[in-house]
């Protein structure tokens, strides 16, 4: 399979059918494409290009708070599927969702750091992790790849407080601040919140 060089794979060598839909695509093409980010990234690379792809994140909206998690903690983007509501559940825990036979909790993590609702977006579902540890979280519309440098970290003071301790960090990217999520602690942080 070839791979273009920000690590995608070209559709046509994989023998995707090019009749998919946009989501399809994109799911396929990231599906296809995580194992050589990560491939790539353990791979040394000229003095210069190191830096910039240790800094390569999926971007996306929650709400008007703007997130970015590491390639390799997503693992499927989709359509909403169908939740099913656990009762005396928290607002912010959405329910259950079937995904490919294995059910996969959902959380709103505007809910959950307390922002207010805001205007309804197209929502799909972003599922971070994989296997056993695997949840969806819901996000406003396509996530984006954002590329940054170390020069345009920035601080986490205005982050949400619900979110603060789950935050690697900040960048500005083209004049939006985004918040670099820790997915493991963050999942954690939810376990802890529903056990609680």
């Amino acid at each position: 399979m070839a791979a273009s060089d920000d690590g995608f794979a070209a559709t046509q060598s994989a023998g995707f059918d090019c009749a998919m839909s946009p989501v399809e695509a994109l799911t396929a093409g990231f599906a296809a494409a995580q194992p050589l980010a990560v491939e790539r990234m353990e791979a040394p690379l000229p003095q210069g290009r190191e830096r910039l792809a240790a800094r390569a994140r999926q971007g996306f909206r929650v709400g008007e708070l703007r997130l970015m998690v590491r390639f390799e903690e997503g693992s499927e983007l989709t359509e909403m599927p169908p939740l099913y509501r656990l009762p005396n559940a928290p607002a912010w825990f959405r329910g259950m969702a079937n995904l490919h036979g294995a059910l996969t909790p959902v959380f709103d993590l505007s809910a959950f750091a307390g922002l207010p609702a805001g205007t309804p977006a197209r929502q799909m579902l972003l599922v971070l992790a994989h296997g056993a540890d695997a949840a969806g979280v819901v996000i406003d519309g396509m996530p984006q790849r954002l590329r940054f440098a170390p020069e345009q970290a920035a601080g986490t003071g205005t982050a949400p407080p619900g979110l603060a301790a789950q935050l690697r960090g900040a960048a500005l990217v083209d004049g939006d601040q985004w918040f670099d999520l820790d997915c493991a602690a963050l999942l954690d942080a939810l376990e802890q919140a529903l056990a609680g």
